[in-house]
């Protein structure tokens, strides 16, 4: 399963507001919105290592951050640009960042709201699945509370097109061919190719979200 890889930062108990790029979109990012967003932290003005994402998917208030960082997201509109200032406790696992004050900035690019409806392409699924080889759950197969763009190619061919058109609460079996030149995993500590292996995905579709326009 192809995933986009991106460090997730431990963000700081200090935070506060410096500057601010308003936007003409009347959307406005809420708490339990998904967002996509651009960041770029610096450290005494230079960006630094595993400090920055574009088109990161975050939900706001999920905690995926320490507190400070997604509520200064909540109520900045579409297209706005917003650095704010965090301070990475004394204890963090990097001694560069330990303890340091360094800025976020931050662009909203698009807002999703939950939807009852259907999804579509360009929806967002917030998703648990489990893959099976032959019955038997493989290594890196599974995740609970994924979220996924629907037509973003993020996953293996075939996978995000078979959830259109199911609503928050579906489940869904999916099959999918794995391509000839994918890798391997491993299966009760036994190595298994996945190269044009046929799997079949356990998928509950738990909440969709619509972009707001």
């Amino acid at each position: 399963m192809k995933k986009i890889l991106v460090a997730l930062l431990c963000l700081g108990l200090l935070t506060g507001c410096q500057s601010e790029k308003t936007s003409t979109s009347q959307v406005k990012a809420e708490n339990g919105d998904v967002v996509n967003i651009d960041f770029v932290g610096k450290l005494a003005g230079k960006a630094f290592q595993g400090g920055t994402a574009e088109g990161y998917i975050l939900e706001l208030g999920s905690k995926t951050f320490i507190d400070g960082f997604e509520e200064q997201i909540v109520d900045m509109k579409v297209g706005s640009e917003k650095t704010i200032e965090v301070t990475f406790p004394e204890n963090y696992q990097s001694r560069d960042l330990a303890g340091q004050k360094c800025e976020f900035d931050i662009t909203l690019n698009k807002a999703y709201k939950e939807t009852k409806e259907a999804s579509q392409k360009g929806d967002i699924v917030k998703i648990d699945y489990v893959g099976k080889l032959k019955g038997e759950a493989f290594d890196g197969g599974s995740a609970n509370g994924f979220l996924l763009e629907l037509g973003s190619g993020q996953f293996v061919p075939g996978f995000e097109n078979q959830l259109m058109g199911l609503k928050a609460t579906q489940t869904k079996e999916i099959d999918i061919t794995f391509p000839s030149n994918y890798g391997s995993t491993t299966i009760n500590g036994k190595t298994v190719s996945l190269a044009n292996a046929n799997v079949v995905f356990e998928v509950a579709v738990n909440h969709v979200y619509h972009e707001a326009k």
